[in-house]
């Protein structure tokens, strides 16, 4: 009773669907290898009984059961023809059913399966009895987002007068501005990372395989550090560096424990100050020496990987900062412990043991190591995060030649950013060698000549030796003396002050700078490429104004607009994006489209022309309908007009408000003090070289426009690439780049400035050391004499790179 469909009508769609009279004959039994003999009854649809109604009340709960009852024994009945009658129809279709299987038997159907048969099919007439066709229209199609849904915050912007403005709705709230921007960061960063999930995975499973062959065969080591080659071993790599910072402040408090424990012995001696009795020179000068010797040990012992290194890059005529520390102490331990041989000779002062000037070097050479690692250590902690990674690349000569359109000289040392998912040679550019090690390679050899000169003089010229053993001390001394003399301890400190000076504030503007590599790869760049939408971020270009020129409605021209805009990824991109109100899903798509230089854009979008430009542009194509030049100017009002045709119509006319942004603006002048050209990716024919200069206060020839022939080569120069080997880094903004950029140019001066201090502190220690034999006054020249004449310059040279500017 309270089925959808009554009994009869189950009975009357079977029996019309299985009907026996339209069914061919049926086969002879003969034909078979199974005979079902059984004859078929004809069943007929019980008849459910007219039920009078009756509206006595007392006879209402009686006729209640009966009226059940009734109901119940119709129900069991048709249950039963419908099942019988369903066994039938599937044999007379051909089916074997299970109770066919029993050959003559007269085993009754098995009324639980017709049962569950019955139910089945009263079930199934619930679901409203047929399916939809495939081309049957669904009841509740789906609703295309609409421009008149919304409210697209125009209000003040529209010049009036206009007379096929549409209306807006005005019954939906508007979203907030701050909102707006909200959502167009989180859309653009969703985007972003479906963009490279697919690059990401658009990788053929043939190379994948081989690269991860050959990377489990080798694996790459710099420095005597493992390389950094993926994510997943950023926490071993970041403890290998905590590893090396842990062993070179431990380096540096034994150096500073024998250092200052020596040199408080020396000074005590040379200045004649009170000391205790047995390391005064002249009443023990065995314990003296033997003192000096074994601080000197102890730091030769603790510095043993500098000795090695030291050492054998001076064997291998590659020496360096390491050889020119190791030298000294080498040299002067060996002096010690010649002289402790005959330690009387010591007591008379006309020669000295030089251990505590030669553990000085060692001590400023492992403040430059600590600043190394330091620096490393706040980079790579940086690059492992979760960041947008734009590596800085160098553009191939010719191409930059043509990409800069005569304004880049032939020459030509471009830079661009390339976005990228994993920098490579992390470790290998962080320890590059730096140019004091290029000093060293040639200062090391002239301070051992310089040195043995000096003891070659002292057989000659020293007066105070009296025998030959006291001679060959002399010699060592004289040798050691000059050699320490000249070591340049600061040295290491005049590349790695101005480098780590950068690296802090650099990471700041998420900025990366690695090591020396990036200045010597980078210093010489006298051009840049860059995108227009870098030098305008948001709120850089606003849509003021807007009029109507024809009676095409404004939705259609502002999803037509938009539509051009997103895709030529114009600078107009923000402006449209906060009428559209995020809803990107309206854009029509863009068959093709072209940049006409310095005018616009032009495309198809559903096989209608679409023009977006210059008056200059509109004209070009013999598009009717402009307003009068004066007109222009009087909606305008000093801003930047653009307009719209479609079809050959002019349709709409824009008046954009263009604010220079100030980051922008100070390294665009920046770049421009530094002798870089920037030459610019633009779609928009209102960015000419001419009102860039002027919107930046540059001078002429700073900026170059890159012409729309050239822009595939740009692409191909700035598009992802899933690994890069770079040693520098940002985050893609132009202020970030240009930072690195002018950062190198500083700090190649900085370290320029270092060494020249250098190099006066070699020669004038040589000429001393020299001067002061020749004379025979070598002997004034004491450890103290030496420690002192280091401070000095290491003094110079903090103050002089302190007072540059990276």
């Amino acid at each position: 009773m309270a089925d959808k469909y009554s009994i009869d009508e189950i009975l009357s769609e079977y029996s019309n669907k299985y009907k026996t009279n339209n069914r061919p004959e049926a086969d002879k039994p003969e034909d078979f290898d199974i005979s079902f003999d059984k004859p078929r009854e004809a069943r007929t649809a019980p008849e459910i009984p007219d039920i009078p109604m009756d509206s006595t009340a007392e006879n209402a709960v009686e006729k209640t059961k009966d009226i059940a009852k009734t109901v119940s024994a119709a129900e069991d009945k048709a249950e039963s023809v419908v099942t019988s009658d369903a066994s039938s129809d599937a044999k007379a279709d051909g089916f074997l059913l299970a109770e066919d299987l029993i050959l003559k038997n007269d085993t009754p159907v098995d009324d639980e399966i017709a049962m569950l048969t019955a139910r089945k099919i009263s079930r199934l007439s619930s679901h409203g009895g047929r399916r939809r066709r495939d081309d049957e229209l669904s009841a509740e199609p789906v609703r295309r987002t609409s421009l008149k849904d919304m409210k697209l915050g125009l209000e003040g912007k529209i010049i009036p007068q206009s007379q096929y403005l549409t209306d807006i709705d005005e019954e939906e709230e508007d979203i907030p501005e701050s909102d707006a921007d909200d959502e167009y960061t989180r859309r653009s960063a969703a985007l972003e990372k479906h963009r490279r999930s697919k690059v990401e995975s658009f990788v053929l499973d043939s190379l994948d395989d081989a690269d991860d062959a050959e990377k489990s065969k080798t694996n790459k080591i710099s420095y005597g550090q493992k390389e950094f080659e993926n994510y997943d071993e950023a926490p071993k790599v970041l403890n290998d560096i905590l590893q090396i910072k842990s062993n070179l402040f431990l380096r540096l408090c034994v150096l500073l424990f024998t250092g200052l424990s020596s040199l408080l012995i020396t000074i005590a001696n040379d200045l004649e100050l009170p000391v205790i009795r047995i390391f005064d020179r002249s009443v023990s000068p065995s314990a003296f020496l033997f003192s000096n010797t074994i601080m000197g040990l102890l730091s030769l012992g603790v510095s043993y990987t500098i000795m090695t290194a030291g050492i054998k890059n001076m064997f291998l005529r590659k020496p360096d900062n390491d050889s020119i520390a190791a030298v000294g102490i080498f040299v002067s331990v060996i002096a010690g412990i010649a002289t402790l041989f005959e330690p009387d000779s010591v007591r008379d002062c006309y020669y000295h043991v030089y251990v505590s000037a030669a553990i000085m070097g060692l001590i400023f050479n492992t403040l430059g190591k600590m600043m190394t690692v330091q620096r490393t250590e706040k980079n790579f902690r940086y690059i492992a995060g979760d960041f947008d990674r734009y590596a800085v690349k160098s553009v191939d000569g010719s191409t930059a030649v043509n990409l800069g359109r005569g304004a880049v000289p032939v020459n030509a040392n471009m830079a661009a950013m390339r976005k990228t998912g994993f920098v490579e040679d992390f470790i290998n550019n962080s320890y590059a060698p730096d140019v004091s090690d290029r000093f060293a390679k040639y200062s090391a050899p002239i301070v051992l000549i310089a040195g043995f000169l000096t003891g070659l003089l002292s057989f000659i010229c020293d007066k105070h030796a009296g025998s030959s053993i006291e001679k060959i001390y002399v010699a060592l001394a004289a040798f050691s003396g000059t050699v320490t003399m000249c070591s340049s301890l600061s040295l290491i400190l005049a590349v790695n002050l101005p480098i780590s000076k950068a690296t802090n504030k650099y990471l700041q503007y998420s900025s990366v700078i690695l090591g020396y590599s990036a200045v010597e790869e980078y210093s010489e760049t006298n051009s840049v490429m860059v995108d227009a939408v870098q030098l305008f971020p948001k709120e850089s270009v606003d849509l003021v104004n807007l009029k109507l020129l024809s009676t095409e409605p404004l939705d259609e021209c502002i999803l037509l607009a938009s539509s051009l805009v997103f895709r030529a990824d114009s600078v107009l991109k923000n402006s449209f994006y906060k009428i559209l109100k995020g809803k990107l899903d309206m854009l029509y798509p863009v068959e093709s489209y072209i940049y006409e230089d310095e005018r616009g854009l032009s495309g198809w979008i559903d096989n209608k022309r679409v023009l977006l430009g210059t008056r200059q542009h509109m004209e070009d194509h013999s598009i009717d309908g402009l307003p009068p030049a004066s007109k222009e100017a009087e909606y305008g009002k000093g801003n930047v007009i653009l307009y719209l045709s479609i079809s050959g119509v002019i349709c709409t006319m824009f008046v954009l408000k263009v604010t220079p942004s100030m980051s922008v603006t100070k390294w665009m002048q920046s770049l421009e003090r530094e002798g870089v050209v920037t030459v610019v990716r633009n779609v928009d024919g209102f960015l000419t070289q001419e009102f860039l200069e002027c919107l930046f206060d540059l001078d002429k020839g700073s900026v170059t426009m890159l012409p729309f022939r050239y822009h595939k080569e740009y692409e191909n120069e700035v598009g992802y690439n899933e690994r890069e080997s770079s040693p520098m880094m940002c985050s893609g903004s132009f202020p970030a780049f240009a930072m690195l950029i002018t950062g190198v140019k500083r700090i190649k001066s900085a370290a320029q400035l270092g060494i020249a201090i250098q190099v006066g502190s070699v020669a004038l220690g040589a000429a001393i050391c020299l001067i002061s034999m020749l004379l025979g006054t070598f002997a004034q020249i004491t450890p103290t004499l030496i420690i002192v004449y280091h401070l000095v310059f290491a003094g110079i040279t903090l103050a002089m790179l302190g007072s540059k500017k990276v």
